[in-house]
């Protein structure tokens, strides 16, 4: 009779306790084995996820919003990106104009599309300053879009159709002051006269346009006194003697019109530029926002380029700053919109 191993219970303690440990490790060395296995395989995967980062592609052309009409500085600046990020990235970038309601329209426009890369929109101060002159937006501009990159800032400057009686920012006060109520304004913003109004305490009245093209026609007609904007946009109707400029909005003169006088020199600590950058809808994946922002940064690197937009009086060294300083000015911007609104009142909404 074929002899049989006794039940596990019955065997000795050492020989038991043999067993266990060459079980334990069994388990121990196989344990080892498949563990060390990971290791590769997550490093694999790790390494898979940062080269797919690095190379994020657009799956289908990108869309770039502007909140402005076409023809104007904004609608400029987005076009000569587009067509180098296009270049870069493989996929049409296609511009697609929004104006309307101060640059609200558009911006809500990109705050609601996907963030995934394929929807970015030029921005400029008017933006920051929005946040502040209405108190009822559907949407947060530091809150619901991310900064991409910024693109550069341009001079503003202060017409008047050539019938009215002022020839400077001064005489324009003093004619304020003696006729209050009686000159108004127009364009796609209101800050930068909201500021004259102010710091030097006048009454002018602010008449809401969707853009400086319809603007300057009717300042032109003499439908309105007053505008300002950007330099690139009213210089020609300067040039051609349909406007009068009274001055521009640096906080010194600028070398290309050295005879003229800065809004400063009539009322201290004025100094405003207008900014632009690009930004994508909140939630946009970092890596994806990290292609676009060295895409972009790369582009305005380019001297062809900045030589470009400096014929267009547009100043790429903003450029330079990064996200950071795209961040700050937006900010800032804010800040201070909101600080001239606490002083006059002057909702939009």
């Amino acid at each position: 009779m074929q002899s049989r191993k006794p039940p596990s219970f019955l065997m000795t303690a050492p020989r038991r306790v043999a067993t266990l440990a060459a079980i334990t490790a069994a388990i121990t060395a196989t344990l080892a084995v498949a563990v060390a296995g990971l290791w590769p395989a997550a490093a694999n995967a790790a390494a898979a996820d940062t080269n797919i980062q690095a190379n994020w592609k657009p799956s289908k052309p990108i869309v770039f919003i502007v909140p402005f009409p076409p023809a104007g500085i904004n609608d400029v600046l987005a076009r000569a990106v587009a067509q180098r990020l296009s270049n870069a990235l493989g996929q049409p970038v296609v511009v697609e104009n929004r104006p309307g309601a101060s640059g609200n329209i558009g911006a809500e426009a990109l705050v609601r599309a996907a963030p995934d890369g394929h929807t970015i929109g030029i921005l400029n101060s008017i933006h920051g300053v929005n946040a502040a002159f209405y108190r009822k937006l559907p949407y947060d501009v530091t809150r619901d879009l991310v900064p991409v990159a910024p693109l550069g800032e341009s001079p503003l400057v202060v017409v008047t159709n050539p019938h009215t009686p002022y020839k400077s920012v001064s005489e324009l006060i003093a004619y304020a002051k003696a006729n209050p109520g009686k000159i108004n304004y127009g364009g796609p913003t209101s800050y930068p006269l909201e500021m004259i109004k102010t710091m030097a305490g006048v009454d002018i009245t602010n008449i809401p346009y969707k853009g400086s093209g319809p603007t300057i026609n009717d300042m032109i007609a003499g439908h309105i006194d007053l505008a300002t904007g950007p330099l690139l946009e009213y210089m020609p109707h300067v040039n051609s003697g349909k406007l009068k400029l009274l001055a521009v909005g640096t906080a010194s003169r600028l070398k290309a019109l050295p005879n003229v006088p800065t809004v400063a020199e009539s009322i201290p600590g004025y100094d405003i530029t207008v900014w632009y950058g690009v930004f994508a809808p909140k939630g946009t994946p970092a890596p994806v926002v990290e292609r676009l922002r060295g895409e972009i940064r790369a582009i305005m690197s380019d001297a062809g380029i900045r030589a470009k937009l400096t014929d267009l009086s547009v100043d790429t060294a903003f450029s330079q700053t990064g996200v950071t300083g795209l961040s700050t000015r937006l900010t800032s911007e804010t800040q201070r919109a909101h600080r001239i609104v606490a002083k006059t009142g002057g909702y939009l909404n």
